[in-house]
C-alpha cells in the first residue's frame, strides 16, 4: 500500500465554525508537524475564557451528545446512545484522539463546547505515525469565537509531542473559509497526489 492510501480518509468532516462540507469535491490539506512554525494568536483568541484538553472516559457521554449533533447535521438520524457508545469504544480501544473545549469557569450546564476527533494511522513511506483529522465540531451557542482554531492548534501542539509525523484532513472545494483557517495554522493543499474511495 502506497502513502497516499494510508492517507486517504473520510471527507465528511466539519469544516470551521460554521461551515461544512459534504463530502465531495473535496481536496487534502496536510500540516507537517515536525516543522518549527510561528502561529500568531490574535488578542481576542488569548482572551478566551476556554481551555482545550484531552478527552477520558469520564467525558464520553458529554462527546457523544456534540458527536450526535454533528451526525445529524449529515442527515443522519438523532441516536444519542449509539453515538455515545461510538465514542466510549473509541476511547476503551485507543483508536482515536479526542481533544474538548470547555468553558472556564462552565456555564450554561455544558462541560464540553466543541471537540476534534483524530484517528491514528501511518506511513509506509515516512514509516512513522500520521494523524487523520476527522471530525470537528463546535456547538451552536459557541461559534465565532475562534474554539475551532484553538482545537487545531492543540491538536498540532499533542501531535508534535507524540512523534507524529503530520496531521490530514479533507475539505470541501466551495469552503473558502475553512480553508482560508485551515491555511492560517499551516496546513498546505496536496498537490501531489488524487485520493479515492470505495464503498464496501
Amino acid at each position: 500500500m502506497n502513502e497516499c492510501q494510508l492517507t486517504a480518509q473520510d471527507t465528511t468532516n466539519f469544516d470551521a465554525d460554521d461551515e461544512w462540507g459534504k463530502g465531495k469535491d473535496c481536496f487534502t490539506i496536510e500540516r507537517n508537524t515536525n516543522e518549527e512554525t510561528m502561529v500568531f494568536i490574535p488578542e481576542e483568541l488569548s482572551e478566551m475564557q476556554h481551555q482545550i484538553r484531552q478527552a477520558g472516559l469520564p467525558d464520553s457521554n458529554e462527546v457523544g451528545q456534540l458527536f450526535n449533533e454533528y451526525r445529524m447535521f449529515y442527515s443522519q438520524n438523532a441516536d444519542i446512545e449509539a453515538a455515545r457508545q461510538y465514542i466510549r469504544e473509541r476511547m476503551e480501544r485507543h483508536e482515536s484522539v479526542i481533544l474538548v473545549a470547555e468553558p472556564d469557569p462552565l456555564s450554561n450546564g455544558l462541560i464540553c463546547t466543541g471537540f476534534v476527533q483524530l484517528y491514528p494511522s501511518f506511513s509506509s513511506v515516512s514509516m512513522g505515525p500520521v494523524w487523520v483529522l476527522n471530525d470537528l465540531y463546535v456547538h451552536t451557542d459557541y461559534r465565532q469565537q475562534g474554539i475551532a482554531r484553538k482545537l487545531l492548534q492543540a491538536a498540532k501542539q499533542l501531535a508534535s509531542e507524540r512523534g507524529v509525523l503530520r496531521i490530514s484532513l479533507s475539505t470541501e472545494l466551495s469552503n473558502k473559509q475553512a480553508q482560508a483557517l485551515y491555511e492560517s495554522e499551516g496546513y498546505a493543499q496536496d498537490t501531489k497526489f488524487m485520493y479515492y474511495e470505495l464503498n464496501v
